[in-house]
């Protein structure tokens, strides 16, 4: 049972109409009917009132298959990138029509980013990405999203010259982030340690193909540049083991061949 479903059941159990909710929360009537008709679904902000106003819990409220809508999400990020074929400008149509149906799909706007942050190149672009990632720190619960965010960020406000706050992003990523899915992993057990254990691995790869690429950088013997090329496609392609890490791994790999890699560090 989708949000809007679970909405309407409520209502229809209260005897309550779609204009009494939509005056509560001062929205409009047609809004509550497209949740209903799962057209669109309400803003995360309005969850905790709409729980209020029918006296559930959040956790009753969101009752609907979670697993389903994730497994439906990350089945649009694996179409995404078989249509886009590495066009950002696609990626993100695509991405923006996709977010039309789950608004508040922490994966879906954490993509858009990426493809936003690909094709840079003009003041509207830096200011969606700044409101996107401002609006997503808001409520994502997970680390690496957050952390991803912030570098995203602080990078955006680099370019825009905007070095202070560029800085003030950056004092929220922490230093040495992985230890504590190492910590994480140390102490659980079975799925749950290979979890943590996925995390840990895949923010190191991430810090491996940096050092990499700034050792190509001072390195001139070509043999050894051609080494490290090996080296950074090897763990790029063990990276993209990990659903979560596919599109960044292939991001990245896109700008390791182009010969811009540290965009994504700088």
């Amino acid at each position: 049972m989708h949000i809007g479903a679970k909405i309407r059941l409520l209502r229809k159990e209260r005897k309550v109409t779609q204009e009494s909710l939509a005056s509560y929360l001062h929205i409009s009537s047609q809004a509550v009917s497209k949740w209903e008709t799962g057209a669109s679904s309400p803003d995360i902000d309005l969850l905790p009132r709409i729980a209020i106003y029918f006296n559930v819990s959040l956790d009753q409220l969101l009752d609907f298959e979670q697993r389903r809508v994730t497994a439906q999400i990350n089945a649009i990020l694996d179409e995404c990138e078989e249509q886009s074929q590495g066009d950002p400008n696609q990626a993100e149509t695509f991405l923006k029509s996709a977010l039309e149906r789950y608004p508040n799909s922490d994966l879906l706007l954490v993509r858009l980013l990426y493809a936003l942050q690909e094709q840079n190149g003009d003041h509207r672009r830096s200011s969606e990405i700044l409101e996107i990632g401002e609006r997503l720190l808001t409520w994502t619960q997970e680390d690496e999203i957050r952390i991803d965010v912030y570098r995203i960020l602080a990078e955006t406000c680099a370019g825009l010259g905007e070095d202070a706050m560029a800085e003030y992003y950056l004092s929220k990523i922490p230093a040495l982030s992985f230890f504590s899915y190492e910590i994480a992993a140390a102490v659980r057990h079975g799925k749950a340690r290979l979890e943590q254990i996925a995390l840990a691995e895949g923010l190191c790869i991430d810090k491996l193909v940096c050092l990499l690429a700034m050792r190509k950088e001072e390195e001139t013997d070509p043999v050894r540049r051609n080494v490290i090329d090996r080296q950074a496609h090897e763990l790029l392609s063990y990276l993209r083991r990990y659903p979560s890490y596919r599109e960044p791994a292939r991001i990245m790999e896109w700008h390791w061949d182009n010969g811009n890699i540290m965009q994504i560090y700088q």
